[in-house]
């Protein structure tokens, strides 16, 4: 739940805010990410009902996999940038500042859900055992 209030809350300020959306905008175009017009909007649009999928818990791994994605591609466009910029010494050191990203836990967060499923107070449980009696 805690993973779907971060990504809903963002998204939604991504969405809703026009300094957080420009913010967004700029960040997308620096890392020459390509057709922006769509993304600046389809990015925040999946974080927002990817996290209140997660909060309920309905369709939690696929919502968990279209998070991940998106972090993944945090991690490869823009925070290996922000690495470079701390000057790690050597490459343990570029290796313990990937894992100290918040992208880089959050995709270990959503890989347990992937992995794990959403649990027994989801709506998924709650629609699998409907199915199933």
């Amino acid at each position: 739940m805690a993973l779907g209030a971060f990504f809903a809350i963002g998204g939604y300020h991504k969405l809703f805010n026009a300094s957080r959306h420009a913010t967004l905008t700029r960040t997308l175009q620096d890392d020459a990410v390509h057709d922006l017009p769509i993304m600046q909007w389809l990015l925040p649009s999946i974080e927002f009902g990817g996290g209140c999928a997660l909060i309920v818990g309905l369709l939690s791994v696929l919502a968990a996999f279209g998070l991940f994605v998106i972090c993944v591609g945090a991690i490869a466009l823009d925070a290996v940038k922000r690495i470079s910029a701390w000057q790690p010494i050597d490459r343990a050191d570029w290796l313990g500042d990937l894992l100290y990203l918040p992208e880089s836990l959050y995709c270990i967060g959503l890989s347990v859900v992937m992995l794990a499923g959403p649990g027994p107070w989801s709506f998924d449980a709650t629609i699998a055992a409907l199915l199933a009696g």
